[in-house]
Order: structure tokens, then C-alpha cells, then sequence
């Protein structure tokens, strides 16, 4: 999985319309865009000036190029900054994950897809598979 991280100084005049912007253009855009997994739009809790984060997921880093050059993605760049909602030119990290954890109702669908295997012998199989404390969530056949 690949994580396209986008950091914003917003105006203070416009973080009204910015947050609408995001919430309703942005997000349901990026729903659409194939490869995109999920995608979080946060404001920066202890900022004092009006700071955005955006943490979007992707299947790959061949999703995240494709949608790059997708039509949609580029209209969204385009209404963004037409809407002159940033103060400072907006950073961007590219990441791949290495490892991750699920919150501890995650685990409920995995355990599905086992199928009836008992939860002994699945407990035993993750501490033999893997050093202690150490919870691997990556999908299987990865």
C-alpha cells in the first residue's frame, strides 16, 4: 500500500469554503478514482495558523501515477487552485507502508475469511509465525 500525504497552510479567509471544498468536492472525487482505498481529511488540532492534512491511501504506487494523469484528479487540482485556498505552496510525501496494525474490531472480517479455524490454533500459529509483540497485518499473498 502506497500513502500520499498532503500537508496545507489554508488562508484564514477561506478555511470556511476550503473545508466544504474538501469534504464535499475532494473526498467524494477521490472515491471514484480507481486504486484509491480510503481517504482522511484532517485539521491540524494544535495549529495555531489553519493547517490541513490529507492522508490518502492507494492499492500502489501504479494507482497512485494513474491517478495522477486521471482527468478527475487533474479537475480537482484545477478547482483547488482556482479557489486559492492555500497560503504557502502545499507539501507532498509519497510513502509505502511497512508494516501497520487494525484496530481490534478489524480483526473480526479477517478472522471470517479464515473460515471456522479455532481461535487456539490461530493464536498459536501467529506466535510461531512471528517474534513476540509483534502483530503482522499484512494481507496474505503480499
Amino acid at each position: 500500500m502506497f500513502v500520499h500525504v498532503w500537508r496545507m497552510r489554508a488562508r484564514k479567509k477561506r478555511v470556511e469554503q476550503y473545508e466544504k471544498f474538501g469534504r464535499q468536492v475532494t473526498l467524494p472525487a477521490l472515491k471514484k478514482i480507481d486504486g484509491c482505498l480510503d481517504a482522511y481529511f484532517f485539521r491540524v488540532y494544535e495549529s495555531r495558523k489553519p493547517e490541513y492534512l490529507w492522508v490518502v491511501h492507494w492499492k500502489d504506487n501504479e494507482a497512485l501515477e494513474a491517478a495522477r494523469n486521471n482527468p478527475l484528479w487533474r479537475e480537482q487540482i484545477k478547482k483547488f487552485e482556482e479557489g486559492e485556498f492555500y497560503k504557502t505552496i502545499p507539501l507532498e510525501l509519497v510513502c509505502e507502508c511497512l508494516g501497520s496494525f487494525a484496530a481490534p474490531g478489524g480483526e473480526k472480517s479477517k478472522k471470517a475469511e479464515k473460515g471456522d479455524k479455532g481461535e487456539k490454533a490461530e493464536k498459536a500459529e501467529k506466535s510461531e509465525s512471528a517474534p513476540k509483540g509483534f502483530v503482522d497485518s499484512t494481507p496474505e499473498g503480499e
